[in-house]
């Protein structure tokens, strides 16, 4: 997998299907949407291309409310998505000017000016540009603009249970690993340096 950050230059993607969002455990969920950007990149002989942002929105948003606690951290989401197989990771520096920006400005600087995107794979509750004010509808309009495509992908559910990264840090939280993992797709895992005890 190959690693861009904004504002790089970026190569010229082949025939790119896009998809774009912050990823958080990179769970059951994101995974449908990276298998069906796989399928539909082979048969366009194709590239996948994920775009993430750093620092988590609500980070810079939200500085104050200290609720959110992350499932994965920027180095091991980039470990999980070259698992799943993404062929470019793009990361995009998160900031209160980046958060004003138009949901039209947001499509037509930031992905198709950059990428060039065929086909852009989003969930079906996909929110982007100035307050959240864009979403599917205005994704899908664009696109007949600026010449892409746009694949819906829908709730993913396991076991009943609406998947989401908000449910797996409940569930950790309640100490329901099993669930955490069964909505993750592989083990919950933490990433950090063991100090040298007292060796007694």
């Amino acid at each position: 997998m190959q690693i861009h950050s904004l504002p790089d230059t970026y190569p010229v993607f082949r025939a790119p299907v896009l998809t774009i969002g912050t990823f958080d455990g990179v769970h059951r969920g994101h995974q449908e949407i990276f298998q069906r950007m796989k399928d539909l990149a082979e048969a366009m002989e194709g590239e996948t291309i994920v775009l993430t942002f750093h620092p988590h929105p609500r980070l810079v948003l939200h500085p104050e409310d200290g609720s959110l606690h992350l499932l994965s951290t920027l180095q091991e989401k980039k470990e999980l998505m070259a698992r799943y197989g993404i062929d470019h990771l793009v990361i995009a520096n998160f900031s209160q000017a980046f958060a004003q920006t138009t949901p039209r400005e947001y499509i037509k600087s930031h992905l198709v000016e950059r990428m060039m995107p065929q086909v852009i794979a989003i969930g079906y509750d996909h929110r982007f540009g100035h307050n959240r004010s864009g979403g599917l509808d205005d994704m899908m309009l664009y696109g007949k603009e600026f010449g892409y495509r746009v694949e819906e992908i829908p709730k993913q559910q396991v076991d009943a249970i609406t998947v989401s990264s908000t449910r797996i840090r409940q569930a950790i939280e309640a100490g329901q690993m099993g669930l955490a993992n069964l909505l993750l797709g592989h083990p919950y895992f933490l990433t950090g340096y063991v100090g040298r005890g007292y060796g007694v």
